[in-house]
């Protein structure tokens, strides 16, 4: 095995999964800390936010060939990602505890998009040199099965931050009918 597979396998078996599983625990934590009553659906339309940041371009990564283009937008991603990533924890954090477990698991969320992005950048830095600034279709690798599965695992993380979201909308509908 090359080097470049290697690398592409640790993103794509390693990292992904990684992330993704982070996010799950997320959920768990936001779960046990009853979101929906504390800080509520705004707090879980950051979330969808923050998910959007990532997934974007990632999922574009896999079907269009990683040039400039799509190195800048993993980039502005992965920085705005960061910037919510504060905004979220600056509206959670009086509303709700978010506790030593949850702070790791963010750790991971916000660190492995960065990581990511640097392994990329060092695959494909030949594309910096002569800029390519359009979408081609990728032609090759990775398998289009696994294109597939990867984006089935995104939709089932964005379910679980959707059930989050609509957990925090029915109790804020319940909460303002118990005030009538």
């Amino acid at each position: 095995m090359e080097l470049r597979d290697g690398i592409w396998a640790l993103l794509g078996y390693g990292a992904l999964p990684a992330w993704l599983l982070a996010g799950g625990a997320d959920w768990l934590c936001h779960r046990r800390s009853h979101i929906e009553a504390t800080s509520g659906p705004a707090e879980s339309a950051i979330h969808i936010a923050l998910f959007l940041q990532i997934a974007v371009p990632t999922l574009v990564s896999l079907w269009f060939e990683i040039n400039a283009l799509l190195l800048v937008l993993m980039a502005l991603g992965v920085l705005a990602h960061t910037l919510t990533s504060l905004w979220d924890t600056r509206y959670a954090q009086p509303r709700r505890l978010i506790s030593p477990v949850e702070q790791q698991i963010h750790g991971w969320l916000e660190m492995w998009p960065l990581f990511a992005l640097t392994l990329v950048a060092l695959l494909h830095v030949a594309e910096l040199v002569t800029p390519q600034w359009h979408f081609a279709p990728r032609e090759n690798s990775p398998s289009v099965g696994w294109r597939w599965a990867v984006s089935l695992g995104f939709a089932g993380g964005f379910a679980f931050i959707l059930e989050e979201w609509w957990r925090g909308r029915r109790h804020a509908g319940h909460a303002v009918e118990g005030k009538r």
